[in-house]
């Protein structure tokens, strides 16, 4: 019975979720629905779905979420929640600004349309910055790196491990998803569309379970690929897209090995750097002159 479940788990718990998150959003936009609570709601859904998944049928047994590593995400948590509020704040004060003297590209445009070209714009420079912040050169290059290293240091990745990262990097990353909604001008229901794909695919890129996409893993970063942008092997540790594959693909940064994932997850000189519960040392990293690179 368990085996039984385990196979419609790893083959259709995805691509049923998936389906889900997307008739959310057309019903919602259809109907004009409150985006705000709907997103909410959703998220909060989506991540007791997985977390009790991952809990019952986890890939990995050392991958499992610890009391630990479970206190050691609500600090980071509860550290990184006013940094990304207070950027989404600025940046919702600058959207007020913006769009009272200048009309967006996509003003008025399709909601699919909309949709679209923001994912294609957002997911370029987050994949620049996300990717500088692995192999950048220079002084530029290493801080970006430190500020990043937060989100590599666990060795295991599950769920609720997603928010585990530098209020500087969440800062930034909440920067990089406002600005093209802004200079885009996305409505609405096409910003709430966008952004619960994007956060439906942050957290399934986390996921402890041995779920397939299949095909869809040359299209969305999800659970196989991202997995081994955690990994402790520096030739695997790629795919800097968050939701798209689409520049891992052009740049060739795209990794992917079917039915296998990696050995070992975290960096790869762990001595070299404080443990991730070592949260105070680990937010200084940023203004400390030299440490090591991933890479």
């Amino acid at each position: 019975m368990k085996r039984a479940a385990q196979k419609a788990i790893t083959y259709g718990l995805y691509p049923a979720l998936l389906a889900a998150v997307l008739a959310v959003i057309v019903i919602t936009v259809d109907k004009h629905g409150n985006y705000s609570k709907i997103y909410g709601i959703v998220t909060l859904a989506l991540v007791v779905i997985l977390m009790a998944t991952e809990a019952i049928f986890p890939l990995s047994a050392g991958w499992k979420m610890t009391g630990r590593s479970f206190w050691r995400d609500l600090r980071y948590i509860a550290i990184d929640i006013p940094a990304v509020a207070l950027t989404n704040l600025a940046f919702g004060w600058l959207a007020i600004f913006y769009s009272e003297r200048f009309p967006g590209f996509l003003k008025g445009a399709p909601v699919w349309l909309s949709v679209f070209a923001y994912l294609i714009t957002f997911e370029f420079f987050q994949y620049w910055y996300h990717r500088l912040s692995h192999t950048g050169k220079g002084p530029v290059g290493r801080f970006f790196w430190r500020v990043h290293l937060a989100h590599h240091l666990p060795d295991r990745v599950y769920v609720l491990m997603h928010a585990v990262f530098n209020p500087i990097n969440g800062a930034i990353a909440a920067m990089i998803i406002q600005f093209p909604l802004i200079a885009l001008g996305i409505d609405p229901a096409a910003a709430f569309a966008a952004t619960l794909i994007i956060g439906f695919q942050g957290l399934v890129s986390h996921f402890n379970v041995d779920v397939r996409a299949g095909w869809l893993n040359y299209f969305l970063i999800g659970t196989e690929t991202h997995r081994y942008h955690h990994s402790a092997a520096i030739e695997e540790a790629q795919n800097y897209g968050v939701a798209l594959t689409i520049w891992d693909l052009v740049f060739g940064t795209f990794y992917y090995t079917p039915g296998r994932a990696p050995e070992k997850l975290g960096v790869d000189q762990p001595a070299e750097y404080p443990a991730s519960e070592n949260i105070l040392r680990v937010l200084q990293l940023p203004f400390k002159k030299k440490h090591p690179r991933r890479i």
